[in-house]
């Protein structure tokens, strides 16, 4: 998982493959860029496995931004994420976490 950092943004890119036992590593890596400054900017389009486990972080995670001025979103995903979203019935968090 690569990172970068732009005056207001953070940027974090998702590992290949996230299954169960990659989920809190995930939590700790977000829970410590939420504690940073600004926003935060995922990346998913090498994420070729997801668990269910980290899509909860992910959502946890944006919804934690939410209450904040500052924005969560993905900027690019694989199609394995998409479907993932799709098939828990999170689509609509995709689509607000590419708007903003």
């Amino acid at each position: 998982m690569a990172e970068a950092r732009t005056a207001n943004n953070q940027a974090y890119s998702l590992a290949a493959s996230l299954d169960l036992l990659a989920a809190q590593t995930l939590r700790d890596d977000l829970l410590e860029r939420f504690h940073g400054d600004g926003g935060l900017t995922i990346s998913a389009e090498a994420v070729e496995r997801i668990s269910t486990p980290c899509i909860e972080v992910l959502v946890a995670t944006s919804n934690a931004f939410s209450g904040t001025e500052r924005k969560f979103r993905v900027e690019s995903s694989s199609a394995c994420f998409d479907d993932a979203m799709h098939t828990l019935g999170l689509t609509e968090y995709l689509v607000r976490w590419r708007q903003t």
